[in-house]
């Protein structure tokens, strides 16, 4: 990864750190379920993103929130198998 990327990476960490505490306290303020809540708002944010794309970019875009999400299932793929071998 190159600094830039870093960089990068580090402000869209932050970033996403900061909205979800918000995005926690409105689930709260609701009275909701703040998983739920907050798996919502990331479905709505991540389709109106991909709405925004213009049409040649959003093949790509697609592809970038499908392995955004697949690394999610695989960290946590991987956490379950080990929590598993460590109970064995």
């Amino acid at each position: 990864m190159t600094k830039d990327e870093q960089r990068a990476s580090d402000f869209i960490a932050a970033c996403a750190k900061e909205v979800s505490a918000h995005i926690l306290r409105y689930a709260d303020e609701a009275g909701l379920d703040r998983s739920s809540f907050l798996v919502s708002v990331a479905a709505v944010l991540a389709s109106s993103a991909l709405a925004a794309q213009p049409e040649d970019q959003l093949s790509a875009a697609s592809h970038h929130i499908q392995k955004a999400l697949g690394l999610i299932h695989c960290l946590r793929d991987e956490a379950d198998t080990a929590v598993a071998s460590n109970a064995g």
